[in-house]
């Protein structure tokens, strides 16, 4: 009997999270996303979510450049996310979309109070301008 390719049809996401203090002085945390977002993988995230969140980064990013697939209980898991960093005034952004990701961010149209990014660097010039605001 040949083997059972079931394996092979189960998504997978791996998550590496990293926290560090941005060029500004701010904490920052970042999800790398690798795989697939879905209704079988959302848990995964969930969990390193909670983390993430609990030590209360004022900027959350999430790195979707190995993200291949994201269905709607993903994208919720973003919004939830977005809510959470907004009682504490924290940020949530998302950078290195690929093609696919971007167009199901493009048919949501603008996530409120999230922003996206085309990778870090830009990220972090738009944090840095945003700052320099407030100095005198």
């Amino acid at each position: 009997m040949p083997p059972s390719n079931k394996q092979s049809n189960m998504s997978t996401l791996n998550i590496k999270l990293s926290q560090k203090a941005n060029t500004v002085g701010t904490n920052e945390t970042t999800l790398a996303l690798d795989g697939n977002l879905d209704n079988s993988t959302v848990a995964t995230l969930q969990v390193q979510l909670t983390t993430a969140l609990a030590a209360k980064p004022a900027q959350l990013i999430f790195d979707l450049a190995n993200l291949k697939y994201v269905t709607s209980s993903g994208i919720r898991l973003f919004f939830t996310a977005a809510k959470q960093q907004k009682l504490h005034a924290g940020r949530v952004s998302f950078v290195n979309l690929q093609p696919q990701i971007k167009e199901v961010f493009d048919i949501m149209g603008s996530l409120p109070d999230m922003s996206i990014f085309r990778d870090q660097a830009e990220l972090d010039a738009y944090l840095l301008a945003r700052q320099k605001t407030y100095e005198s």
